[in-house]
């Protein structure tokens, strides 16, 4: 039970704020930490649909077959703000934000969860928000 609890309150503490005026993906601390973020000598991200669901995900320096042409975001700290995150181009936030029926132009929170395909690589899903 307790350790239901504390599965719990991660998933809740698990999250992006995405805002669609600028296409940013910003980190909440605890997602920053599980990422583990500062053990990787460079962090770049690919966001993608999940096969067989219109979900959306990303994933931590995909391992891509040499010459393979897609778009990868580089994770930034802005300092000003003092937040951590990725601007996501393919998709776009809007996109997103379309597919999930949520209001454009907006920031919304989503809730992250992670998962791993077929081959056992680690990917973060976006959770749609109020089962949309």
């Amino acid at each position: 039970m307790i350790r239901e609890l504390i599965d719990s309150f991660r998933k809740l503490s698990r999250f992006v704020i995405m805002d669609a005026s600028d296409n940013s993906v910003t980190f909440s601390k605890r997602l920053f930490k599980d990422l583990r973020l500062m053990e990787l000598p460079e962090a770049k991200v690919m966001v993608f649909t999940l096969s067989g669901t219109k979900d959306y995900a990303f994933m931590l320096n995909p391992p891509l077959p040499e010459g393979t042409e897609t778009q990868l975001a580089e994770v930034m700290i802005n300092d000003k703000y003092h937040c951590i995150g990725f601007e996501s181009l393919v998709p776009t936030v809007n996109r997103i934000f379309f597919d999930y029926g949520l209001p454009e132009g907006s920031k919304c929170r989503i809730s992250m969860e992670r998962g791993k395909t077929e081959t056992g690589l680690e990917y973060w899903k976006f959770c749609r928000p109020h089962g949309k």
